[in-house]
C-alpha cells in the first residue's frame, strides 16, 4: 500500500492539504498550491483509492482512522513535526480526528465545506444507499446499485451538484475526469467502511463536545449555495470550535475551485496572522524544505 505525496515551496510554516472523498485526489488543490507555495511549505497527497496512490477494494481500508494514519505517515515521511492542516468535504472528518487526537501535530485547522455531524442532513443521506430503488431520478442516483450499473451517469450528476455556480464547465469536467480514474467498487468500499473508535460522534450533543476539544486555531470556509453539504455543517464546526467562519455568498461545494482568489487569501491571512506566530523556530517544525515528491508505504 503506497500513498503518493508532493512537497512544494518553503516558508515559515507548513500547510498540509488532506484529500477529500476518494472521488478526487490532490489535483483538487491545483489552484491553491502555486500561490500558497510562494509563501509557505505546502504538502499535498493523493488519498487512498485514487491518483497515484494504491486502490484497495476492501471496505476495511477506508476507515476514518486509515485517513488519519495516512496524514501522519505523510507528515513523518516529509519530516514535518507539525503543520496547519486543511480538509475539504469528507476530509473534514479525519481533520477533526487529527486535531483532537494528535494536537501536537496540528498548528491550525482549515475546514472547507466540511462533512460534520453538526448541520442539517445532507441530501444524499435521505436516499437509501444499499438497496435497489425503483427509480433513478435526482439524488436517487446516489445508490450502490445504480453506481454498479451506471457509474458514468451518476458521476455526471454528482459533478453538477458539486458546482452549482454558473460557468462551471471546467470544474465539472475536472470532477468527471478525476472520478473516472477510480471506480464504483472503490467508492462503494468507502461507504461500507466500518466505524472506528475516536471518530466524531453521530449524536449532535456529543459531537459538540468532541469538536470543542480542538485546541488549535480554526478557520471554516463554506459557501451558501452548497448543494452537497449544507452550510449549517460548516457553521456548526465554527461554532463548536470557536473558530472563524468565512461565508462565501453564492458558492457551491468547491469554493476553492470556483472562488480560488477569495479562498487563497483567506488561507494566507489565517496562516500569516494565526499560525505563523505560533512557531517558536522554523527549524523545530520541519527538517527538509526542498521541493520533492515520493510515496510512503503504509499498512492496509
Amino acid at each position: 500500500m503506497q500513498i503518493y505525496y508532493e512537497v512544494h515551496g518553503d516558508g515559515p510554516a507548513t500547510l498540509l492539504f488532506m484529500p477529500p472523498w476518494t472521488l478526487v485526489y490532490s489535483r483538487v488543490w491545483k489552484l491553491q498550491v502555486p500561490y500558497l507555495a510562494r509563501h509557505f511549505r505546502v504538502i499535498v497527497y493523493d488519498g487512498r483509492g485514487n491518483g497515484k496512490s494504491s486502490r484497495p477494494i476492501e471496505a476495511s481500508a477506508y476507515t476514518l482512522q486509515a485517513y488519519v494514519d495516512d496524514a501522519l505517515a505523510v507528515l513523518d515521511a516529509t519530516r514535518t513535526r507539525s503543520a496547519a492542516v486543511a480538509g475539504f468535504s469528507l476530509g473534514g472528518m479525519p481533520l477533526a480526528m487529527l486535531a483532537v487526537h494528535h494536537q501536537e501535530r496540528v498548528d491550525g485547522a482549515i475546514f472547507i465545506a466540511p462533512v460534520s455531524p453538526l448541520g442539517e442532513q445532507a441530501p444524499r443521506n435521505a436516499v437509501k444507499w444499499d438497496e435497489p430503488l425503483p427509480t433513478s431520478e435526482g439524488w436517487e442516483k446516489h445508490n450502490k446499485y445504480y453506481w454498479k450499473r451506471a457509474y458514468a451517469d451518476w458521476l455526471d450528476f454528482f459533478a453538477h451538484k458539486l458546482f452549482t455556480e454558473a460557468r462551471s464547465t471546467k470544474g465539472i469536467e475536472d470532477a468527471i475526469a478525476w472520478g473516472s480514474e477510480t471506480n464504483a467498487d472503490v467508492l462503494i468500499a468507502t461507504y461500507e467502511a466500518p466505524r472506528c473508535d475516536g471518530a466524531p460522534p453521530v449524536d449532535k450533543t456529543k459531537a459538540l463536545d468532541y469538536y470543542a476539544r480542538i485546541a488549535c486555531p480554526v478557520l471554516v470556509i463554506h459557501g451558501t449555495d452548497d448543494a452537497v453539504i449544507p452550510y449549517s455543517s460548516g457553521a456548526g464546526v465554527a461554532a463548536a470550535t470557536g473558530g472563524a467562519l468565512a461565508t462565501i455568498e453564492g458558492a457551491g461545494h468547491v469554493p476553492h475551485a470556483r472562488h480560488p482568489v477569495k479562498v487563497n487569501l483567506l488561507i494566507r491571512a489565517f496562516m500569516d496572522d494565526v499560525v505563523v506566530p505560533r512557531y517558536t523556530s522554523t527549524a523545530s517544525k520541519f527538517a527538509n524544505m526542498s521541493e520533492h515528491s515520493g510515496s510512503v508505504p503504509i499498512g492496509t
